[in-house]
């Protein structure tokens, strides 16, 4: 049974493994050797990719080997068809692009996955050692009033599109002052949790591993991710495909409620 009292008693393993894993990454990103390949479906893969693979696998399947794991690095479509209702799900190096052109801004990310919704999540960022995590058994009292005034907008610094000009011309028709941040990885999701930015707009393809882990703390911190489509909470496990619809995060509900409106003719567009 997936609880508070799981959460808490593999805390600490968790906590080591995000960092024995980041140590293996930091250990490559310092030697230059990454050894770079691409994967079939044109994305990088880096060694520091397979040892920070390495490290979780062997971590998660200690905590309890009747949990199934969903990497990137092991995924396969067909493991869709059979998805068990709890699951880990991880990304061990999300921003191999930012790895790889030495931004410093990516992440090691792990979460758990039960009913379709992502309960608990932890985050690590190598190159700074912090550490993010959170669950859906955290209460939270981070729902401070947000009046709409300059926007904190977060947004991919590797992975802009066309639809991301055009939710800024949106808002700059709409009269909204805006500031744009750019980031890599979970990091976009976690500036959120840290009140470093506000909204964080995604009209492009990701997938389930990139964003769950974050998710889940930015819950934890009293905010959301809500699918554009029906501006629902973004949820997990779908047969179909392990890629998430567009989104859009928000840094907490009074944030969501006063500007999700704005944007449904925005949205329109978009589905």
């Amino acid at each position: 049974m997936i609880d508070k009292t799981f959460i808490n008693e593999h805390l600490k393993i968790l906590e080591d493994c995000v960092k024995n894993a980041s140590d293996e990454i930091i250990e490559i990103y310092k030697s230059d050797e990454f050894g770079h390949e691409e994967k079939l479906d044109g994305s990088p893969l880096t060694l520091a990719d397979t040892k920070s693979n390495e490290v979780i696998l062997s971590a998660l399947n200690k905590i309890s080997a009747d949990i199934p794991i969903i990497s990137e690095e092991t995924f396969n479509e067909e493991s869709l068809k059979s998805l068990s209702e709890t699951y880990w799900l991880v990304d061990p190096l999300d921003g191999t692009k930012e790895f790889i052109n030495k931004t410093d801004e990516f992440t090691v990310n792990i979460a758990l996955i039960d009913n379709k919704k992502v309960v608990f999540g932890i985050v690590a960022a190598p190159v700074s050692g912090k550490i993010w995590f959170g669950s859906v058994f955290d209460s939270n009292n981070y729902d401070e009033k947000s009046a709409i005034g300059k926007i904190r907008i977060v947004m991919s610094k590797s992975h802009k599109s066309e639809n991301d000009k055009a939710f800024l011309e949106f808002l700059n028709t709409k009269g909204y002052a805006y500031e744009v941040i750019e980031k890599g990885s979970s990091l976009k999701l976690c500036s959120l949790a840290d009140n470093d930015a506000d909204i964080y707009p995604r009209f492009g393809p990701t997938s389930e591993w990139d964003i769950a882990a974050a998710h889940a703390v930015l819950s934890s911190h009293g905010g959301s991710v809500v699918k554009i489509k029906d501006n629902k909470e973004l949820n997990y496990a779908k047969e179909s495909s392990i890629l998430n619809p567009y989104f859009i995060a928000f840094r907490n509900n009074s944030l969501k409620s006063e500007f999700l409106p704005v944007l449904r003719d925005f949205f329109k567009k978009l589905v």
